[in-house]
């Protein structure tokens, strides 16, 4: 009876752990979206900025005056999207780190792993689900407000007249990407709430089940011969 607790208790926290290599990997994915939507959006002025591209007149659709609007559009569009990257990377990188930390910590044994530790791992998996949720919302709701700024309009007609219509006021595939990896993370925050308190639950009657035992073991023999 003891064993089979043990190993539920220990099984659960297997299954917790794997959750969080998950959620490990899904805030990187998230980071390198937000990243990647960067750059692609960024237009010339990325090009510009590095001193390769576009940039180093090595291709350039747009000449004089048209080139130097681009140029500034790209830039003033760059900045209005600036506490996208920011805040995305902020969130996706802080998130990930703490993952792995709560991971490690986790990888305990069982006899050595304190019970209060599995409710702040419930605790912080709580707020993480709900931060992303929050997350996705202004995510989205700003980057759908900056493409319809004027800016993103102006700069998408010059581009559409060189026949560069991917770069458009549309939601970015990276962008999209950036929020469906979130989802999936706030699925997996979840499951890492309800592992930690079943987790926590267990362990509980692990320990509890083996003070009973080891109490039924510290009565003296002649209480339980008949002898009294």
């Amino acid at each position: 009876m003891l064993k089979d607790t043990y190993d539920c208790a220990r099984s659960t926290l297997a299954k917790a752990g794997v959750v969080q290599i998950v959620e490990v990997i899904l805030n990187g994915m998230v980071l390198m979206c937000i990243v990647a939507s960067y750059f692609v959006l960024a237009g010339f002025s990325a090009s510009f900025a590095s001193g390769s591209g576009f940039g180093n007149n090595y291709y350039s659709p747009f000449e004089g005056t048209e080139l130097e609007q681009v140029r500034q559009l790209d830039q003033q569009y760059t900045i209005l999207r600036s506490p996208l990257i920011y805040g995305g990377v902020a969130v996706s990188l802080g998130l990930g780190v703490l993952t792995m930390g709560v991971l490690l910590q986790g990888a305990k044994s069982l006899r050595k792993l304190p019970g209060r530790w599995l409710l702040l791992e419930a605790t912080f998996s709580l707020l993480a689900a709900v931060g992303y949720c929050v997350g996705i919302g202004i995510y989205l709701h700003t980057a759908l407000r900056i493409n319809s700024t004027d800016t993103c309009k102006t700069r998408e007609r010059l581009y559409a007249r060189r026949g560069l219509t991917w770069m458009n006021c549309q939601l970015a595939g990276t962008d999209g990407a950036a929020a469906t990896f979130a989802c999936l993370l706030v699925i997996m925050y979840t499951a890492s709430v309800v592992l930690a308190l079943r987790g926590y639950r267990e362990q509980k009657h692990y320990k509890d089940s083996q003070n009973q035992h080891q109490n039924y073991s510290d009565v003296p023999e002649y209480v339980w011969s008949g002898t009294l």
